[in-house]
């Protein structure tokens, strides 16, 4: 989930709160979905086990299969806002169920703060969210799903919430603090050294002092509830009722001749004893009497005009006159006196001390490791399935999850047995733990397709190309490090700073470690955490795994033996914290809840750290290939072999065969087509130096010097080079200078470049933009697409070529998405060509109209091939696919998984594999890397792959592609027949001998 940054709503991560208090009180009431209608799920399938026989780690392999229901064929992924209702989804669940689609795929349904255009910001779990249609919207949509035979999958967001004034739980701990019955909800660590037991809240735009006295915080009465609060701009603070006498006072004193009413001043003096009461007892009950309290200020303020008119004038005196600072006294007082501190969006970076989603000021971690949020939380969702209107659910950043172990486990005894996925970043060789779900939500198969589909030889040549144009030095993983330690330095300060903390306790509690210095835990947690090789350990208060022991000693290993500390001792100490090696009555052993609170902190942190300093910066700083920077994916490997690519379906068949498979989604770097054509570059690496060159002798009139160096550098030139041809308008590709299109192309990519050199952080920021060079690197790209300029007359051939070339692997790429095993997913308007950039221009408005009609056009292949820019190939190819899945869902979901070796001298260019399930089978065969074969602007054809051949299994066969039939009788079939029509066949058996 990303978000667009402005100052107090920051990007970043952690902090966390130690008290494990289960409170029994009951939050606010809300309206809630009805959960008393319990129809049960759809029957489990023969083949899936109960999520609770995977309780034994062992049983890997076997947790792919822990799901309840009817699992989904294929879903497609929907994202919800605004202007994307309910009722607008119904509209378009024909046209799915001709598509092919199983399940709906839905974007965070839940109430989310107003005008949200991707609903990971939700204020309460308990509401669905009425800007899509309520919950009323959501039956009908669902009345309309099951009457087309779809289900849904319904993307929850349990770390986060998003805050300020229509977060009820957050305005009640603002209110009251500690004492507040939602306070357990949050990750808040009271004890923070410095912190007061007060939560900081960086959401100013100034720093503190400033914003008072430019009259920035307003105080205000609200009438009908008889509160006061605070305002900055669209924010809002509430004022805690104990420290409403500083206003009543005033308001009293300024009714001069008119006595003080007497409810007033008992109303006032109440308040006063309550911030004056030291009895915890007695402290508890305060939130609810105070209501009751506020309820009779207003009575008491609207029965009398005077009175009214005197807190007016009170408030007026409080809020103080800009330009005199001492007026502003009182104001101040006030502040003081409340359970938080208000304070500059930058001090987030600091002394925050709520855990936050990443660097997210207004992005609040929840404790799901607690009973009662975890209910609160559930309760709606929980309601939803029971009811047969949510068939599955996806979790939003497991890993932010203080034991996502246990939440999933607890998730499925609410709800289960239930398809879930889980959205998990796998980097290359770590395994997916045996948790109760069907898998992730595919990041880890997008990237090996692309990988596959990218010519992993051309490699080492496409890194020279690279650091000869740019002067980049240093290794991927050199430069991985310093973008992790950029980003925890900058971005997770504030965290690391807890960390040392709980560190330094840990090691005063020992002898002979106390006198590790919080210079030496500080320098050594970021050598350790900038190594990390993956988003987190899973170590667990009863449980450690190999695997992570493993993890923890290797990366420790590594991070001392490159240290630059003098004592590299501190490492193995923080290996112990990390393993609990201690033995509980040992002398000097630490506190054990400290221990565990110290690493549940580090879990939680490593996977921010390495998010932001992977995917939003370094993707934007290292560019060999942009399609290789892609979430999930590792640009320090160049492409998959063969081998390899089989290897691991195969393992997918066997371990995880419903784990989705996405192509794209809301949150990749750009779109699936995109990828592809710039993937392409590695099919000709030598057109591409020459492109290059002859950008060398257009570009320099349009580059400006900013403080002594050229602007924008060379690596900025070449992610705006990459970025164009991914993204290069179909209706530019004949040579036409369409203006539309241009100014159109011009819009998406300054936003896109403006959002790519902030990330980067190398030139600019979100912190601290540079104008100038932003500006430079703005004026390059207009100039480059003025209609009559020597770029597009230049550019025009080579971005066709590589048009040609990324339109044969997105082919490649759609069937194998849809007969590899698991779930495949489409992501919204992707089943035609999709060359969009980063959020949020792949969120912009589908024309769902032109694909049904697409659709319903029934076209040959052969024809649509031959007009492939218009997209309906591509559409025909998902739908084709998707539909005969409908009538062999266990076969493409269970089948085994066997590669074909193609003979032959070009066998490179083909990748075939056959799934078998009882007598049922299903070959598969694409096209890969067919540059070198073909020149410009040519589609392939049978002769180019006429000396290839496949071993097939004798029998009748129906092309799913194209509708014909063959029959295969000997030993070898030849890949130009199959190939007569598209560059891509995929076989199912009519029937089989032997």
């Amino acid at each position: 989930m990303k978000r667009p940054r402005s100052p107090g709503s920051q990007r970043a991560r952690p902090a966390a709160k130690t008290s494990r208090k289960r409170n029994a009180r009951k939050g606010q009431s809300r309206e809630r979905v009805a959960s008393s209608v319990s129809p049960a799920l759809a029957s489990t399938p023969p083949s899936l086990k109960n999520h609770k026989a995977e309780s034994d780690p062992a049983s890997r392999g076997n947790a792919g299969r822990s799901l309840g229901g009817k699992p989904p064929r294929a879903t497609y992924r929907l994202q919800f806002q605004k202007d994307f209702t309910f009722d607008d989804a119904a509209a378009i669940v024909p046209y799915l169920a001709d598509l092919g689609i199983s399940h709906v795929y839905a974007s965070p349904i839940h109430k989310a703060r107003p005008g949200s255009l991707h609903g990971y910001d939700v204020v309460d779990h308990a509401i669905i969210n009425p800007e899509l249609g309520g919950e009323t919207g959501l039956r009908r949509f669902s009345d309309v799903l099951r009457k087309n035979g779809l289900g849904l999958i319904l993307d929850i967001v349990p770390n986060h919430v998003g805050i300020g004034a229509e977060n009820q739980w957050w305005q009640s701990v603002l209110e009251w603090g500690e004492l507040s019955v939602h306070a357990n909800a949050f990750d808040i660590d009271w004890e923070r050294l410095g912190a007061n037991h007060k939560l900081v809240v960086p959401f100013l735009g100034n720093r503190y002092g400033v914003a008072l006295e430019n009259g920035e915080l307003a105080l205000f009465y609200d009438p009908d509830k008889g509160s006061f609060s605070v305002s900055h701009f669209e924010q809002r603070f509430p004022l805690c009722p104990p420290s409403y006498p500083i206003i009543l006072d005033r308001a009293l004193a300024a009714l001069e001749e008119i006595a003080p009413p007497p409810e007033i001043l008992a109303i006032s003096e109440k308040l006063r004893l309550m911030g004056e009461e030291s009895v915890a007892e007695r402290r508890s009950g305060f939130p609810a009497d105070a209501e009751l309290l506020k309820q009779e200020l207003a009575r008491a303020v609207s029965a009398s005009k005077p009175l009214a008119q005197a807190i007016e004038r009170a408030v007026a005196l409080i809020n103080g006159t800009v330009g005199v600072p001492e007026s502003f006294g009182t104001l101040h007082r006030l502040l003081e006196a409340q359970s938080y501190r208000l304070a500059h969006w930058r001090v987030a970076a600091s002394d925050i001390n709520y855990r936050r989603f990443f660097d997210i000021n207004d992005l609040a971690g929840l404790r799901m490791e607690e009973d009662e949020v975890f209910d609160r939380v559930h309760e709606t969702v929980h309601g939803l399935i029971r009811e047969g209107i949510v068939d599955g659910l996806r979790i939003d950043h497991v890993d932010g999850l203080a034991d996502p172990e246990s939440y999933l486990r607890r998730l499925q005894d609410a709800a289960g047995p239930l398809f879930i996925v889980v959205e998990k970043i796998l980097e290359p060789g770590e395994d997916l733990k045996p948790w109760p779900i069907a898998g992730t939500t595919g990041y880890d198969v997008l990237n090996l397709i692309d990988g596959v589909l990218t010519d992993k030889a051309a490699g080492s040549v496409m890194e020279g190309i690279y650091r000869r144009f740019t002067g980049v030095d240093g290794s991927y993983y050199s430069l991985l490090r310093q973008a992790k330690s950029d980003v925890l330095e900058q971005g997770f300060a504030s965290e690391l700073e807890v960390l040392v903390s709980d560190l330094k306790r840990i090691a005063d509690a020992d002898r002979k470690t106390r006198d590790y210095t919080t210079v030496a835990l500080r320098e050594a947690l970021r050598e350790i955490i900038a190594r990390f090789p993956v988003y987190r350990s899973y170590i667990g208060e009863e449980s450690l795994s190999r695997e992570d022991r493993s993890l923890i000693e290797s990366t420790i290993a590594s991070a001392q033996r490159h240290s630059a500390l003098p004592d590299r001792s501190v490492h193995e100490f923080i290996a112990s914290a990390l393993l609990e090696r201690w033995e509980a009555q040992s002398p000097g052993a630490p506190d054990v809840e400290l221990v565990r609170r110290f690493r549940r902190r580090f879990q939680q942190l490593t996977g921010p750290v390495m998010a932001k300093g992977l995917e939003d910066t370094l993707f934007y700083r290292y560019v060999p290939l942009l399609s290789r920077n892609e979430v999930g994916g590792d640009p320090g490997q160049f492409g998959v072999k063969p081998a390899e690519f089989h290897a691991a379906n195969a393992k997918r068949s066997r371990e995880w065969p419903y784990s989705m498979i996405a192509s794209a989604t809301h949150d990749t770097k750009r779109g699936e087509d995109a990828r592809a054509r710039i993937s392409a570059l590695c099919q000709l690496p030598d057109e591409w130096a020459e492109a290059l060159r002859l950008w060398r002798k257009i570009a320099p009139p349009h580059l400006v010097s900013v403080e002594g160096s050229e602007a924008p550098d060379a690596n900025d030139q070449m992610l705006i080079l990459q970025s164009l041809l991914g993204a290069w308008p179909l209706e530019l590709l004949n040579g036409r200078r369409d203006g539309r299109a241009l100014a159109s192309l011009a819009s998406r990519m300054e936003a896109y470049l403006l959002k790519a050199l902030r990330e980067a952080k190398s030139k600019s920021s979100w912190v601290n933009p540079d104008e100038a060079y932003e500006a430079a690197a703005t004026r390059l790209l207009q100039r480059l697409l003025e209609p009559r300029g020597r770029f597009l007359q230049e550019f025009a051939p080579f971005a066709r070529r590589i048009a040609t070339l990324g339109m044969l692997t997105g082919l490649s790429r759609t069937v194998l998405k849809c007969t590899l095993p698991g779930v495949p997913d489409v992501y919204q308007g992707t089943e035609f060509w999709d060359y969009s950039l980063v959020d949020p221009d792949n969120r912009r408005p589908v024309d769902y109209k032109a694909r049904e009609r697409a659709l319903q056009r029934r076209e040959p292949a052969a024809r649509l091939f031959e007009n492939w820019a218009d997209g309906r190939i591509k559409q025909h190819v998902l739908a084709s696919i998707l539909r005969d899945r409908a009538g062999a869902a266990a076969l493409y979901a269970e089948g085994d998984y066997r590669p074909i070796e193609a003979a032959g001298r070009r066998k490179r260019h083909v990748l075939a594999f056959q799934r078998s399930l009882g007598k049922d089978a299903l070959v598969v065969i694409v096209s890969r890397l067919l540059g070198e074969l073909l020149g410009a602007d040519e589609l392939p054809s049978s002769r180019i792959f006429a000396d290839l051949s496949l071993r097939l299994p004798e029998g009748r066969w129906r092309n799913v592609l194209t509708g014909e039939e063959l029959r295969v009788e000997g030993d070898e079939y030849p890949v130009g027949e199959l190939f007569a029509t598209l560059p891509a066949a995929v076989l199912r058996s009519k029937s089989r001998r032997g």
